[in-house]
């Protein structure tokens, strides 16, 4: 990291704040709380009743900056570590205050979008037709099942409103990249409906084997068929496909390997208002991803070795019914009781060829594995006109492969008339182990169908202050996460025996600390700094260089900052800027033998983006703006992963339209 040239970002952006003028539009920023929440508690809260730490993300401020990917919009999340292997594309995870990557759960309008047991590439999911992203930080399995043990990424579609509009846009710039993206909107009081449709591709950053293309396509409607019902349907489709010529050290070794994904998600929503304090929901939604890796011989003459040429196919599905009964009882209680079921599919196949005497075929051990969850949950919501809120919440899960999970959350918090609001909150998690843990029969990969859920124990105590009327609020939160039951490979054993067992641990633990203010009334900044100590207490007796008790956990910056900026410029440009710190973390290097952990140096990356009103949008009359964007303006030189250097600096510009 440069520190002279992050603070003379800081500062330049900053500047050009102050700077604008007095007759704009107020910006939100990425750390400030919209109106209502509704990841927390399934319900919309008010921000000041809700016990949890959450972060709402504006999908039309991240558009404004240029943000295409979701993935660099959780860059700028209090306690977020986003690590991507390579150029676009590269396979990319999400640590959480310190948790696995594989302890966050994802939903796209509340249908959750992980692999069975968690895992989830943040590499594919674009801005695109996004109207927010709420980050729940903290313990969510309560209300969200397996996998929400760090917490929870939820993405919201957008929802169009008066009449018709139609907006889209074109880019173009450095690694060849090409993008463009058009999206219809509008309704009435009774109806209202997005769609939208994006490209996105690129040459990528290594000199060979690197395109990337992207195409998403999304939709929602909402309707309210009379007074007492509405209901709601939305689907999400994502088909992406990343060429990479890296082995698994990050040397350029391979001219033709590729991998594809295509994900799709359907969510519907109905709720009928029952008497005058009665509210009763259905959902329904399913999700699956299919993923493919190719690598094909190099060349007619490439047939040397073990493994020389290879291809696997994966399909993972989820699909859930849940209804719930929402009891407004007086004017400071609300109880809620549902059920819930979801089915879980995971199908993997695929084929080895080899010359070892003789080029042979040979396929891989088929997969095709199910299991199907139950799950009863309770709720209780007060808040007091006193200024005290207190949440209470229990869970029980049942599921055929591992059997019964208990998980319960209690938070409270309390506003004074000082502007000062205290909040804390207690909770327990878990996450299912993979199908592979449970059910995989390879050579060297054997499942144990007895493994538990892995589990955790977490707590936190925060604070906030508004100051200045309301223009500035300061807040912090400590948090201390306990991971047990953590599932471990172990391959000592005998050939057949099961190769994965419960029994690591670990400990994460922090504080995050941060403000948000308006600058002037026509510009708005947030900064945020995270202090994170993780540890791992327990490898079960089977220490490897990435997991071994007494060490921290790998990828995971101890220290970790965030500066967001935006502001209106003479009525008709508006500039945004962020600043993203990342400090020292470990690191596993393959490439020595054995292999080693090392340190990674802190990095800093400063984006900055801007938009100029060429023609104005009136009735009747299109508009017209100008964009360009600056990503890693002060060209960092950085690796998230050992061998796996970051994007240099790139140089975008297009036009957008709307009408």
């Amino acid at each position: 990291m440069k520190p002279s040239r992050s603070a003379l970002a800081i500062a330049a952006v900053f500047v050009l704040s102050r700077s604008a003028a007095v007759k704009a539009q107020e910006a939100q920023d990425t750390t400030r709380l919209e109106e209502l929440v509704v990841t927390p508690t399934r319900l919309p809260t008010p921000p000041d009743g809700v016990v949890s730490s959450v972060t709402t993300i504006s999908g039309d401020d991240l558009r404004a900056r240029g943000v295409r990917f979701v993935l660099d919009a959780l860059r700028e999340v209090p306690g977020a570590a986003v690590v991507q292997v390579g150029s676009f594309g590269g396979v990319t995870s999400l640590f959480l205050r310190g948790g696995e990557s594989d302890y966050v759960k994802v939903l796209i309008d509340g249908v959750p979008a992980n692999q069975a047991g968690g895992a989830f590439n943040w590499a594919n999911l674009t801005t695109d037709n996004v109207d927010r992203i709420e980050v729940l930080r903290g313990p969510g399995s309560v209300i969200y099942g397996s996998d929400a043990v760090s917490g929870v990424v939820q993405i919201f579609t957008r929802r169009g409103q008066g009449g018709f509009g139609f907006e889209g846009g074109a880019e173009a710039g450095t690694f060849g990249t090409l993008s463009g993206q058009g999206s219809v909107l509008g309704g009435t009081s009774r109806l209202n409906y997005s769609a939208d449709a994006g490209r996105f591709s690129t040459d990528g950053t290594y000199p060979f084997n690197n395109d990337y293309g992207n195409t998403s396509l999304s939709a929602s409607v909402h309707g309210l068929p009379d007074v007492r019902t509405g209901a709601s349907l939305s689907v999400r489709y994502n088909d992406s496909r990343y060429h990479f010529p890296t082995d698994f050290a990050g040397a350029l070794a391979d001219s033709n390997q590729a991998s594809a994904e295509e994900m799709l998600t359907i969510a519907a929503d109905v709720g009928r208002r029952v008497g005058k304090r009665l509210d009763l929901r259905f959902t329904a939604g399913g999700s699956r991803t299919a993923s493919q890796f190719d690598d094909g011989p190099d060349s007619p003459g490439d047939t040397l070795g073990f493994g020389f040429a290879s291809q696997r196919n994966s399909r993972s599905e989820r699909g859930s019914l849940d209804l719930r009964l929402n009891a407004v009882l007086g004017d400071a209680l609300t109880i809620t009781a549902g059920t819930q079921v979801e089915r879980e599919n995971e199908r993997q196949s695929g084929e080895t060829t080899s010359n070892s005497g003789g080029i042979s075929t040979l396929p891989d051990t088929p997969f095709d594995r199910g299991r199907t969850t139950l799950g009863y949950y309770t709720q209780a919501l007060v808040d007091l006109a006193s200024g005290l809120a207190l949440n209470l919440n229990a869970r029980l899960d049942d599921n055929s492969a591992f059997g019964s999970f208990l998980t319960y959350r209690a938070g409270v918090a309390y506003r004074l008339p000082s502007g000062t609001r205290i909040r804390g909150s207690l909770g327990r998690s878990f996450k299912a182990p993979t199908f592979c843990e449970q059910f995989c029969d390879a050579p060297f990969v054997v499942g144990d169908s007895t493994l538990r859920p892995e589990r955790s124990t977490s707590w936190e105590a925060g604070v906030e202050q508004a100051l200045a009327g309301g223009q500035v609020s300061v807040w912090a939160t400590y948090f201390d996460q306990r991971f047990r039951d953590m599932v471990v490979y172990d391959g000592s054993g005998v050939p057949g025996e099961p190769t994965y067992r419960n029994g690591a641990a670990a400990r994460a633990r922090g504080l995050e600390t941060g403000l948000t203010t308006s600058l002037g009334g026509n510009a708005t900044a947030s900064a945020s700094y995270t202090y994170l100590s993780t540890e791992a207490t327990d490898d079960a007796g089977m220490p490897s260089p990435s997991f071994a008790a007494g060490q921290r956990l790998i990828r995971r910056p101890r220290h970790s900052a965030e500066v967001v900026v935006r502001a209106r410029l003479l009525d008709r440009a508006s500039v945004g800027g962020s600043v993203v710190y990342m400090g020292a973390r470990d690191d596993v290097d393959f490439v020595q033998f054995p292999a080693q952990l090392v340190e990674l140096p802190p990095y800093a990356t400063v984006n900055l983006a801007a938009e100029v009103e060429v023609i104005r949008s009136q009735p009747g009359r299109p508009g017209l703006s100008g964009v360009v964007k600056v990503e890693n303006l002060f060209n960092e030189r950085y690796d998230q992963v050992v061998g796996f250097a970051g994007r240099e600096r790139g140089v975008f510009g297009g036009v957008k339209f709307r009408f």
